[in-house]
């Protein structure tokens, strides 16, 4: 009796083992479910740390050039708002009614919209050759070229050079490219090898043949000067 009595509890015991699921399967499917998180977390995470690292290296050298650009000194060039067009190292070449070149360059240009023939120039250098070979040049801070007429204005500090060996400085002059002459009502002052000059004005006529100084002039004439018969003193 006592055998028959155990059979039951046995065959009781042995389908609830079969029925039930086995212990593991419930800690594999908790793990699965962690890693599908991870996976679509990192199908996220990636691609929007990726789109940071970019847009930080695209950042980076403008972010680094900046303070730079602010410890630069102040430029000498007037950079004028004139909503032309700008050229850098802009060169004007031509000849005069007798067929003698000058030409004009600087370090920049502003074509001028109300008017397309006035081109604001910035360390302007002009210079004018006669036929036999001689030259002036003149050079200045600023200035103003007409390419109709063809007329120069400059200012700031102006220089004059020829090549008998004078150089002459003064603040204002105007200089009209296909005659080849300038002149000015500023103070001038210069040298060369026949002497010092002094002048209220001046006026250069036949592209440096001739050099008048007007007003209250002062001429200082050294020894034994062939040189100084090129000028002219009113």
């Amino acid at each position: 009796m006592t055998t028959s009595a155990t059979q039951p509890q046995n065959s009781h015991t042995a389908a609830d083992r079969a029925a039930s699921p086995p212990p593991t399967g419930g800690r594999f499917e908790k793990t699965g479910g962690n890693y599908s998180r991870f996976v679509l977390l990192m199908r996220i995470a990636l691609p929007v740390a990726a789109a940071a690292i970019i847009a930080l290296v695209v950042a980076w050298p403008q972010l680094g050039e900046k303070p730079k650009g602010f410890r630069l000194g102040v430029s000498k060039v007037t950079i004028h708002d004139s909503g032309g067009q700008q050229i850098v190292n802009p060169r004007f070449s031509s000849t005069d009614a007798n067929q003698r070149p000058f030409n004009l360059t600087a370090d920049s240009a502003f074509q001028q919209k109300q008017d397309p023939n006035l081109v604001d120039l910035a360390f302007p250098k002009a210079d004018m050759t006669k036929k036999t070979g001689t030259w002036m040049a003149l050079s200045a801070d600023s200035g103003l070229y007409n390419r109709k007429s063809e007329i120069l204005n400059l200012k700031g500090t102006v220089n004059l050079f020829h090549d008998s060996g004078y150089e002459l400085k003064t603040s204002v002059a105007q200089v009209n490219m296909a005659e080849g002459t300038a002149e000015g009502n500023d103070a001038i002052s210069g040298h060369g090898p026949g002497g010092t000059v002094k002048g209220a004005g001046f006026r250069i006529l036949e592209r440096g043949k001739t050099m008048i100084f007007t007003g209250k002039s002062q001429m200082v004439l050294y020894p034994k000067s062939k040189q100084i018969s090129r000028g002219k003193t009113k």
